[in-house]
């Protein structure tokens, strides 16, 4: 549906007052300003899902769950992306990056060596601004590469031309309700592919392959061996990062990007903030802010990369299980578990090294006061979504390294 096509019809956007809802007003009133606009979201009544029924366009932001007023809706509930996706230019190439990680540093690093090509490349999504905010931006020759997670992939009903699958594991169970639900939010990004379109994967996720086999384009899979570069001569922390090289190097590859040009380009990304971010040595102690970690298994992949002595855990509880992640502590190089939140005495009580120190119920700042005592190398991965304590991981990550 193109946003010019809305104009003069009655819309409610539900999630009104959060970014993308606020990105869709704006656009509206600028394509299709003689659009009648209701605006509905929780924090003005609790009663924005109902009587939905009569209008014409319901226009749900990501962060509202698919509650089963919305379900009822199928044939007038879009989102934001759907409509972007819909009104920029058919010639436009879109690149779109999910994945239960790495998506994020993916779809930067993919944007960074197009740009280093001299390829005009926008970068939009759920990494910044809503994409909706950037159709003016959008010409012929543009190549657009949009992060998408899950949330944003659920109403689409097409897909890009370039689709990257990073990797899949259990993550927002309280929001999809089930694995299979999550995974099937997932395979949006490809399931509207054509014959011409392509789907890049990681070969050793069998949940990515199987998002990828949905695709009716050409299937490629991808390995740590297609990055150009070594994980040490880049400012990158971690060998899992090399999947995340690789899988842009793949599709750079496939827009005919000399491997110089790649490898240049990734040598120069200086990575993301709150994803594994390094803050520098302060108080004897190397300060690593990987707030963005809100799952188990990215949690076990951030010990991995950065081998702390100290790790501050804990958020929001979704009932994850989180024996695993107290495997990978017991056998790490931690000598001090600090945990917050929810979930913190979760995380604990599958801890059980004997020599590893822990601490539990810590607000972030009683945190950093006794990971300043510990010395070493500090790590901040919470295994938890942020919004117990927090409006989000940036606002934890935030004061994470305002009290360092």
């Amino acid at each position: 549906m193109n946003i010019t096509d809305l104009n003069g019809k009655s819309i409610a956007i539900v999630g009104a007052h959060g970014r993308e809802g606020k990105a869709m007003q704006e656009a509206l009133s600028t394509y299709a300003p003689e659009a009648k606009i209701t605006l509905r979201d929780r924090k003005d009544n609790a009663g924005y899902l109902e009587n939905l029924h009569p209008f014409d366009v319901v226009i749900k932001a990501p962060g509202i769950p698919p509650y089963q007023e919305l379900t009822k809706l199928k044939n007038t509930l879009t989102n934001a992306t759907q409509i972007f996706f819909d009104s920029i230019p058919a010639e436009a190439v879109v690149i779109g990056v999910t994945g239960s990680k790495g998506k994020s540093t993916t779809a930067s690093l993919i944007h960074t060596i197009l740009a280093a090509a001299g390829k005009d490349a926008l970068l939009v999504g759920n990494i910044g601004d809503p994409a909706i905010a950037h159709i003016a931006e959008v010409t012929e020759s543009t190549i657009v590469v949009a992060e998408l997670s899950s949330f944003q992939l659920m109403q689409l009903t097409k897909s890009p031309h370039i689709a990257v699958v990073t990797s899949f594991f259990p993550e927002h169970l309280d929001y999809h309700g089930s694995i299979d639900e999550y995974k099937n939010a997932k395979k949006a990004i490809c399931t509207y592919q054509t014959k011409d379109d392509t789907v890049f994967f990681f070969e050793g996720s069998d949940g990515a392959l199987d998002i990828a086999s949905t695709s009716k384009g050409t299937k490629k899979s991808y390995a740590k061996s297609d990055a150009t570069v070594e994980i040490n001569d880049t400012k990158l922390i971690g060998d899992h990062n090399l999947l995340n090289i690789a899988g842009a190097t793949s599709v750079a590859r496939s827009l005919g990007i000399d491997d110089e040009i790649i490898t240049e380009a990734v040598r120069s990304f200086t990575g993301l903030p709150h994803r594994l971010f390094n803050l520098g040595t302060h108080h004897d102690t190397l300060w690593i802010d990987d707030a963005i970690s809100t799952t188990p298994d990215s949690t076990i992949a951030a010990i991995a990369a950065t081998s702390p002595t100290t790790l501050i855990v804990g958020g929001k509880d979704r009932g994850l299980d989180f024996q695993a992640l107290g495997l990978a502590i017991d056998n790490s190089s931690i000598k001090t578990i600090i945990a917050m939140g929810e979930s913190g005495p979760h995380i604990l009580k599958t801890i059980t090294n004997s020599e590893i120190s822990t601490h539990a119920d810590k607000t972030m700042k009683e945190a950093i006061a006794l990971a300043k005592d510990q010395k070493g190398t500090c790590l901040l991965s919470p295994a938890s979504p942020s919004y117990d304590m927090y409006k989000s991981y940036e606002e934890k990550g935030g004061e994470f390294a305002s009290l360092i």
